[in-house]
């Protein structure tokens, strides 16, 4: 069990099994405090220490659970807080020689690295620190009022010298009084992912995280379509779906962005959408599927209606201007349409709220069941940096509200994918959480497969604990790609061996049949995961993922090559997946599957960016005809 150490100057240490955090001490908006008093008390497991500061105290608890440390922060004040508060400042780590980043929400930056860091790392809510023999995390459990930022860095001064500090940004709130921050918790476990995966699984039930839904097996209009779905083409593409034989089970039908005069003017469809969307939810539902929407809850366009006739309702700068996410001043516009600049709707104003409850609650009514709210990052944003209509809280505070008003609206029965938004304020609302960035029409870029791919493997320590991670669509065309067909290949399967989300933008009515085959063998099961052995330390090369099928005693192993390189590896199917004998078969969706025999060391090649999947059988036998990587049979 990790232990403290308090010293009489107020600084203090933490540790354990062949490692220590030593020599923190608080820092307030960067800056180390300079009380005029510092008072330790010691106790069994901890103690107190209180920082009587010129006008205020900031008093930290030390404390133990079953579990580990747990350290608390109290301050009070004559006046507002600080905009950060750091109850760990500069503190020398020991003992560790990797660390594990979690970004702030969607694309990252999330993954390992070595210690200590070229550049600075900063890490939201989930920080790892790993050993020879250990693994160290920090976090905390309540996302429902602060950001928590965790920072390693070299000091200016003594670059050779690693610091960790780890605390909240509390934005200045309030004014005289006393505010509690949210604990934070130090704990240790024999593994990264243990760590980690324990971590998720107690914010997970803190915060009331949502596991209900199935597997999302959807189609969505934007990465294929983009902004030029209309009414005419989604009675084409639902006729053609449904001419498949058999029948593709989709579960929802997602409208993308496109189907609205100007961002912000939701309710009002434009000219491609004849009979509105009640009419569009209506034909999706009568061909058999669930309607969804896309729609970005935070956005104004400045020709809208919105902006036009509710200029109070649009986020300021602290000059009074118009809060400005995008200028689009030069071609192309943003999907098509006139809007110059784009703005942040200010839900601080009760009329602004009041009208998104309406847009919500209307599309609802008018039978959408499948809610995508995109760009949700733009209604986290500092309020020290902004004016609002109602001051006087942080953006995490603002940014629930209008969360728990978008629950309550759609229901608790409907389907929440988030993204472009943050991981920890999302917790309990959202069924599912883009994690990557958009995909791309090929494997070069940085935000298309090599940023799901980092992100996929970081984030899967919390898939299915706070949501189902979506992974993005998967693409599967035969036509308009510059992938090729072993990229093709490998991320569908990376993709749909995970147990997140399965979703595509594709016509699958004008696909190859061997596409449409790879499609249909990525369909989710009724639940499960896939376990990623080596995940702390794949890199840029061979990764594996594993995922147990209980009902058949067998497991399927994905050996995915994402370098530029062949590689030639040895496989240890008895270290992958815990079995210590078993018959392996080479599975996919179009080959038949073709016995290796029971030697679970197979030498393997495989090309570059290309993937090799195996169904080892604990009874000998091959894989169902018709199972699914997903479990479904």
């Amino acid at each position: 069990m990790p232990v403290w150490t308090l010293h009489d100057d107020g600084s203090f240490d933490m540790a354990g099994k062949g490692w220590k955090i030593s020599g923190a001490f608080p820092h307030l908006d960067g800056e180390a405090l300079h009380p005029v008093r510092v008072d330790v008390s010691r106790g069994t497991g901890g103690g107190r220490i209180d920082y009587q500061l010129t006008g205020g105290c900031l008093a930290l608890g030390f404390g133990t659970d079953a579990a580990g440390l747990v350290l608390r922060t109290t301050w009070r004040r004559d006046g507002a807080m600080p905009v950060w508060v750091e109850p760990v400042g500069h503190a020398a780590p020991a003992g560790l020689t990797r660390c594990f980043r979690q970004g702030l929400g969607m694309g990252g930056p999330s993954g390992f690295c070595d210690l200590p860091p070229a550049e600075t790392i900063n890490s939201y809510t989930v920080t790892g620190l790993v050993g020879a023999a250990v693994a160290v995390v920090l976090y905390t459990d309540d996302a429902t009022r602060f950001v928590q930022q965790s920072r390693l860095e070299r000091l200016p001064l003594f670059p050779d010298r690693l610091t960790l500090s780890a605390g909240f940004r509390t934005e200045a709130v309030g004014g005289a009084g006393e505010v509690e921050l949210p604990p934070l918790y130090i704990r240790e476990a024999a593994d990264v992912w243990t760590a980690l995966q324990g971590a998720a699984v107690h914010i997970a039930e803190h915060m009331g995280a949502r596991a209900r839904q199935p597997a999302s097996y959807h189609w969505c209009s934007w990465y294929y379509l983009y902004h030029n779905l209309s009414e005419p083409l989604l009675r084409e593409y639902l006729a053609g779906f449904n001419a498949l034989k058999p029948r593709v089970p989709l579960q929802t039908i997602q409208i993308d962005a496109g189907y609205f005069p100007s961002p912000g003017d939701w309710l009002e469809p434009n000219a491609l959408w004849p009979s509105g969307l009640e009419g569009a939810f209506r034909l999706i539902h009568e061909a058999g599927y669930r309607p969804g929407i896309w729609i970005a809850p935070f956005m104004v366009g400045n020709r809208s209606r919105v902006f036009r006739e509710h200029p109070d309702w649009i986020l300021r700068d602290p000059d009074g201007r118009p809060n400005g996410v995008w200028r689009i001043y030069n071609e192309p516009k943003v999907w098509g349409y006139r809007d110059e600049e784009l703005y942040r709707l200010d839900t601080s104003h009760p009329d602004a709220m009041a009208y998104l409850d309406t847009v919500f609650t209307t599309l609802r009514q008018w039978g959408a069941g499948f809610f995508k709210t995109d760009f949700m990052f733009m209604g986290l944003v500092d309020s020290t940096t902004v004016r609002r209509h109602v001051p006087g809280r942080t953006s995490v505070e603002y940014f629930r509200d209008v969360l728990a008003m978008i629950r309550r609206c759609i229901g608790e029965e409907n389907f929440w994918l988030g993204c472009i938004a943050p991981f920890a304020p999302f917790i309990g609302y959202a069924d599912a959480m883009r994690i990557g960035g958009d995909v791309g029409a090929s494997w070069e870029g940085g935000f298309g497969p090599k940023n799901m791919l980092a992100e996929s493997l970081a984030d899967q320590y919390f898939n299915n604990v706070w949501w189902q991670n979506d992974p993005d669509a998967i693409l599967v065309r035969d036509f308009h790609l510059q992938l090729t067909d072993d990229e093709i290949h490998a991320l569908a399967l990376w993709q749909g061996i995970l147990g997140g989300t399965v979703n595509t933008s594709d016509p699958l009515h004008e696909i190859a049949a061997d596409r449409l085959a790879l499609w249909r063998f990525l369909e989710p099961g009724d639940g499960g995961m896939a376990m990623l052995p080596d995940w702390d330390r794949t890199g840029g090369g061979v990764r594996y993922a594993v995922r147990h099928y209980a009902d058949q005693d067998a497991w399927a192993v994905l050996v995915f090559n994402a370098s530029d390189d062949a590689c030639t590896v040895r496989l240890d199917l008895a270290r992958l997946t815990g079995v210590a004998r078993g018959t392996i078969y080479t599975w996919g969706p179009t080959r038949p599957p073709q016995s290796l025999g029971v030697d679970l060391t197979p030498v393997i090649t495989v090309p570059q960016h290309a993937a090799r999947l195996y169904y080892l059988s604990g009874t000998g036998t091959p894989p169902p005809p018709e199972m699914t990587l997903g479990g479904r049979t």
